[in-house]
């Protein structure tokens, strides 16, 4: 069937509305640590009750992401970004409102339900549009920087202000915001779509797996790098302000990948990107103030700016074009199973064992996204 694109879904103002469409989708993953902890000592709250918040938070996100790819293209992407921002609004105005421990974990139930509609919709909206790479990596942007900036606000300059109050009062203050630009959310895209079939959607659920692995040695990297640096003897206060500049290269990545594009065509960018997020490890294993922060400079950009083009190689294998809201479904299960296998390899062959896991499963998934793009380029 031909593939027919709405003229308005190129249009720069739809981009920003898919980047706020994103900001909102990751903003409570990017904040959980805070969320829960902030939460926890407002409650007094033992591990296992904190650890229920974010078992709430991601089961209902989980769910709702999987079953994105058979219900994103019949509703309209208008509605579904208002019904989904208010939402999250409504849940976490009803958690500040109502300050419980069982009206939180019930809103961050209600509120993964909301990330994950408008998550999954800025996948969506970028995959119809003609510029893939240079649109996924532009989304990436604020996707980062708006939760490093308010982390960092809260953490460094207003530092005896933050609570349970002030951090969920920020987290709706940006949803609020993000949802003026839903306007301009278009209430279609590909007209050209077709049904999802099992027998075509192997090279889209390969590509998926190998993002999965590819988060997953992320994931357990930057859930450990704060114990890293403690057993390094580094102090504590190093560490975050050191953690920050990470957070803040993690945006300059996709900024990168933005400028590229294609220009390289996606090989040359992908080899770059596993370069810059295997190499920095071997500065781990002697550590120092000077290596850690060439890792925080080197190693989450690296990471993000390949990022843009896991994105784009899966989207040309789907065939359907609603198989690209299980993207944020793929980040979802790498970020649950990475931490687990950092924690394991650590435990049986020591530190610089799960690193070598952390480089294994960065190999493991560029490779098979590299065969992904020889398959598509021969295609098209």
């Amino acid at each position: 069937m031909e593939r027919i694109i709405s003229q308005s879904i190129n249009d720069r103002s739809v981009l920003v509305a898919a980047c706020a469409c994103g900001v909102v989708g990751v903003l409570v993953f990017a904040l959980l640590p805070m969320v829960l902890g902030v939460t926890a000592t407002h409650f007094a709250l033992n591990d296992s009750q904190a650890g229920l918040l974010a078992s709430a938070y991601f089961g209902s996100y989980a769910v709702i992401t999987l079953s994105s790819a058979f219900w994103v293209r019949d509703f309209s992407w208008r509605i579904l970004a208002a019904v989904s921002m208010c939402t999250m609004a409504l849940s976490i105005g009803a958690i500040l409102f109502f300050k419980s421990y069982l009206v939180t974990l019930l809103g961050l139930s209600v509120c993964g339900v909301g990330a994950a509609v408008v998550h999954a919709l800025g996948y969506i909206i970028v995959s119809d549009r003609q510029d893939k790479d240079r649109g996924f990596a532009i989304k990436l942007i604020p996707e980062q920087l708006v939760p490093a900036i308010l982390l960092i606000a809260l953490s460094f300059y207003f530092v005896d202000l933050v609570n349970f109050f002030s951090l969920f009062s920020s987290m709706l203050t940006v949803v609020l915001l993000c949802m003026l630009l839903v306007p301009f959310v278009p209430a279609s895209g590909s007209t050209g779509y077709q049904k999802i079939e099992i027998k075509g959607s192997g090279a889209v659920a390969l590509g998926l797996v190998a993002l999965m692995l590819y988060f997953a040695g992320f994931a357990g990297l930057w859930a450990f790098f704060e114990r890293i640096a403690s057993d390094g003897s580094m102090e504590t206060e190093v560490t975050a302000q050191l953690i920050s500049l990470g957070l803040i290269s993690s945006a300059a990545g996709p900024f990168v990948a933005a400028w590229l594009g294609v220009r390289f065509g996606r090989v040359k960018p992908l080899l770059v990107s596993l370069a810059l997020v295997t190499l920095p490890l071997l500065l781990l294993q002697d550590l120092s103030v000077s290596k850690y922060a060439v890792v925080m400079l080197l190693l989450p950009a690296g990471w993000f700016f390949g990022n843009a083009y896991f994105y784009t190689i899966i989207t040309l294998h789907d065939q359907s074009e609603r198989m690209a809201g299980l993207i944020p479904f793929a980040l979802a299960l790498g970020a649950l199973i990475g931490p687990g296998l950092f924690v394991a390899a650590k435990e049986a062959f020591g530190l610089s064992g799960s690193y070598w896991v952390s480089a294994g499963l960065f190999v493991l998934g560029t490779s098979i996204i590299l065969k992904l793009d020889q398959v598509a380029t021969r295609g098209s």
